[in-house]
């Protein structure tokens, strides 16, 4: 029994230390860009990983603010991220609902291939959007982008809220039938609102891809009006030169807002997610 035991706490701290390594190697990024925000490029070139020998120097943060435009890129992002987070949550909860609740002949297979989508990669799909968006009129526009993510995201956010709708009892909803609702007042009255802790889950998590995404901007948003975050900071690295010291200031005026959010509410994004994948 006491070997057992000894076992048991030799494997948990193993695991610990397993942990504890993959937790450094993820924070290595994060260490690189905070102490090299701080220097100037000439000295980022000649000790990246040397402390800064000024420290606390904000002459960085304060020229990266005016070059790349902070507040304009800072608009385009927020509209963005907004205009996208909410449009997905909205037609997610919808669709899972109706997928959930009213089934219809086609459900299943509907339901197979909004997952299926899932494995699809956006460069199969790049070349037919920018064409449905140029026929529309959408090409190098936010709105454009907006309803891109829409459809890009729609899969995934409807997988967890899927499993959400399942884990509330239908006799809520049969009884407000019974009072004379119909099926939008019991969606809206009854199930969008408990629906509230998932949908904080997903919200947090497409906020994190949205704000950060590269890849859709950079193909939509040909602009430099339209500039986000992450496209004005690619602008500061070229052929012949990088301006790695406004670069690392930039990453990390725009890293602080998403982390102190995912601080603050990791917990409701494991719960979300664990719930919406258990009980779909």
């Amino acid at each position: 029994m006491t070997g057992s035991k000894s076992l048991r706490i030799v494997n948990l701290g193993i695991l610990f230390i397993g942990i504890l390594i993959l937790a450094l190697i993820f924070l290595v990024p994060f260490f690189f860009i905070g102490v090299n925000s701080f220097k100037s490029l000439s000295e980022i070139i000649r000790q990246p990983l040397a402390l800064p020998t000024k420290i606390l120097a904000y002459e960085n943060y304060s020229n990266a603010w005016k070059v790349l435009e902070y507040p304009k890129i800072l608009k385009n992002t927020t509209f963005l991220t907004a205009g996208s987070v909410l449009g997905i949550l909205f037609f997610s909860s919808i669709n899972a609902y109706w997928i959930v609740r009213h089934p219809f002949r086609y459900s299943n297979f509907f339901e197979m291939l909004l997952i299926g989508s899932l494995m699809v990669p956006f460069a199969v799909i790049m070349i037919p959007l920018v064409k449905t968006l140029n026929t529309i009129h959408l090409m190098d526009s936010l709105w454009g982008g907006i309803i891109a993510y829409w459809g890009v995201g729609m899969a995934l956010s409807t997988y967890i809220m899927r499993g959400a709708v399942k884990a509330i009892p239908i006799e809520i909803e049969e009884a407000a039938y019974v009072d004379g609702c119909n099926v939008y007042q019991v969606f809206f009255k009854i199930v969008f609102p408990l629906l509230r802790p998932t949908m904080l889950s997903v919200l947090i998590l497409e906020v994190f891809w949205i704000w950060n995404d590269y890849l859709l901007p950079v193909v939509l948003l040909n602009n430099n009006k339209l500039l986000t975050i992450p496209l004005a900071i690619k602008r500061m690295f070229g052929l012949y030169s990088n301006n790695w010291d406004l670069a690392t200031s930039g990453l990390m005026i725009s890293i602080i807002p998403i982390l102190i959010v995912y601080v603050f509410l990791q917990k409701r994004i494991i719960s979300g997610i664990v719930s919406g994948a258990i009980k779909g």
